[in-house]
C-alpha cells in the first residue's frame, strides 16, 4: 500500500516573484534529486495555490520510507536556505484510492 504526505507551506514572499521562481526551479531540480535518491520514493508534486501558499504531495512505497525521505528533504530545505522562507503543515497516511 502506498503512503502519501501532503504539505501546505505558507511563504513569506510573493510566489509569483522572480525570487520564488528561482526557488521553484531549485526544488524542481536539486530537491527532486534528493527525493529520487531515497529508497521507496514514487513521485512528488508541488502546486502554487496562491501568492503565498503551496501544496506538495509526495508518494512513497511505505510509511517508514516516507518518513525517512521527508526528513532528508527537509534537511535539504534547511541547508539550501529555502526553509527560512516558509512554515510547513503536513498530513500523512495510507493511500486508499488512486487513478
Amino acid at each position: 500500500m502506498a503512503y502519501l504526505r501532503t504539505t501546505v507551506a505558507r511563504w513569506d514572499m510573493d510566489l509569483f516573484s522572480p525570487e520564488a521562481e528561482e526557488i521553484f526551479r531549485r526544488i524542481g531540480t536539486e530537491g527532486v534529486q534528493v527525493f529520487r535518491r531515497q529508497p521507496g520514493f514514487v513521485r512528488y508534486r508541488l502546486m502554487r495555490a496562491d501568492a503565498s501558499t503551496t501544496v506538495a504531495v509526495a508518494e512513497w512505497e511505505s510509511e517508514a520510507l516516507g518518513l525517512a525521505g521527508a526528513q532528508n528533504f527537509r534537511a535539504w530545505l534547511g541547508e539550501s536556505g529555502i526553509m527560512d522562507h516558509l512554515t510547513l503543515e503536513t498530513r500523512a497516511g495510507d493511500l486508499v484510492a488512486a487513478s
